[in-house]
């Protein structure tokens, strides 16, 4: 779930530790570990986080009618769906698989899962700054907020109460 006040930002790696160089991360995607819930029916699998920008990589796992609240986002969103039917409440088209978004930064919309979904979706999205999640969808105000920092905090918590080694995740971290 994303965070809904502030705290530290660091990433919990000293500078010399950190690295920036290229990297590989095998995900086994049938391993029910390592997806992270994020929202009801909805669970996420870490590929990168980036501690300069705040930015991050997912790959998005979400039930048929499941969905995530409205959210803008303040950078660039590229995402590609590799199962599943999808789409925002606010444009006309669906996302199946083999459809590759674009997102500009600052519109609102709100992801849903199609009820008529074959399988769950599974999407991957690389994400540049942050969600701002909103209270309502028509004029909302702040209700939290989401970012490569808040979305590493959340992954080594969930990591620690649930038996995974949180260390395993600063590979992903650039």
């Amino acid at each position: 779930m994303p965070i809904t006040e502030f705290h530290d930002s660091t990433d919990g790696l000293a500078p010399g530790q950190r690295q920036r160089g290229h990297f590989v991360a095998n995900l086994d995607l049938g391993d029910d570990a390592p997806w992270i819930p994020y929202a009801e029916g909805v669970w996420i699998q870490p590929c990168r986080f980036n501690v300069t920008s705040g930015g991050f990589t997912v790959i998005l796992k979400a039930m048929p009618g499941a969905s995530l609240g409205t959210h803008y986002h303040t950078g660039i969103v590229q995402g590609f769906t590799m199962q599943g039917h999808w789409r925002y409440l606010e444009h006309d088209w669906i996302a199946k698989a083999g459809t590759f978004i674009y997102e500009p930064a600052g519109e609102a919309h709100t992801l849903v899962i199609q009820e008529d979904s074959p399988e769950p979706a599974m999407i991957l999205f690389m994400i540049e700054g942050a969600l701002v999640y909103l209270d309502n969808p028509a004029d909302g105000y702040f209700a939290a907020y989401e970012d490569g920092f808040s979305a590493l905090a959340l992954c080594r918590d969930y990591y620690r109460q649930n038996g995974l080694d949180p260390a395993a995740l600063d590979v992903l971290i650039r």
